[in-house]
């Protein structure tokens, strides 16, 4: 991503309001995010994108005004449907479990998936499935230690994810939405990168936080990480045929 510290402040701002009005912040964001990935991977324009944990279509939306094919998918139509209807050809469907045929898609776009499935290794591996040989994917996602990664739960996660979850609805009941094992789970970046790099079509390219990448060092220091990345991006291409 990374436009410069005042638009990262800026962000920030957005985000400080994420709980009450999300839309603003996402919006801003998912431009920022669109734009980045042309500057790396290429125009979108044609690409047939797979947009994994769409939601109500944001990042969709703006993947589709770069000229992206989009085909957003997500495993709740209550969660499509928070803004209106579901996205324009959404396709309700767990990521672990894809009804698309092997390399499918030119681009897989993962954004804030993995912290909300029990089973990250099957996504992962599905990425690399439905990717063709030098596709890409974007996978990000708010690490457990990091600042907001027990999401309304925060702080409680630095307690773990036993303990944690435990005291705060002891102290708070249940969380507003995604409480722990029933839509939330303790995703960790170094477990995560050790997943990709186990899968042997899948080439990882950069490590970085989300919202400051040009301090991708901090992601290869272990520990710190798990705490200062905040959201943790793995970007990847699928290798050619051997």
């Amino acid at each position: 991503m990374g436009r410069g510290l005042g638009r990262t402040v800026e962000l920030f701002g957005l985000w400080r309001n994420e709980k009450t009005d999300p839309e603003p912040f996402y919006s801003e964001l998912a431009a920022d995010t669109a734009l980045d990935l042309e500057e790396r991977v290429g125009p979108l324009r044609g690409q047939r994108v797979l947009d994994l944990g769409c939601g109500p279509g944001i990042y969709a939306q703006a993947l589709r005004d770069r000229g992206a094919e989009v085909v957003p998918i997500d495993n709740s139509l209550e969660e499509m449907s928070i803004t209106g209807p579901p996205p324009e050809g959404a396709i309700e469907a767990d990521a672990g479990d894809l009804p698309l045929p092997d390399e499918d898609a030119d681009g897989v776009f993962c954004s804030n998936l993995l912290e909300h499935t029990p089973d990250a290794d099957a996504v992962i591996r599905e990425i690399e499935r439905v990717l063709k040989p030098g596709g890409w994917a974007y996978i990000s996602w708010t690490n457990w230690y990091s600042p907001w990664g027990g999401h309304d739960m925060t702080p409680y996660q630095y307690l773990g994810p036993e303990r944690g979850p435990r005291l705060y609805e002891k102290r708070n009941g249940p969380p507003r939405k995604n409480p722990y094992g029933d839509g939330l789970w303790a995703c960790h970046i170094g477990p995560t990168l050790k997943l990709v790099e186990s899968r042997p079509a899948l080439a990882i390219d950069r490590v970085e936080p989300r919202y400051w990448p040009k301090l991708t060092f901090i992601t290869r220091i272990p520990g710190f990480r798990e705490v200062f990345t905040w959201n943790c991006v793995i970007r990847v291409t699928k290798l050619p045929r051997s």
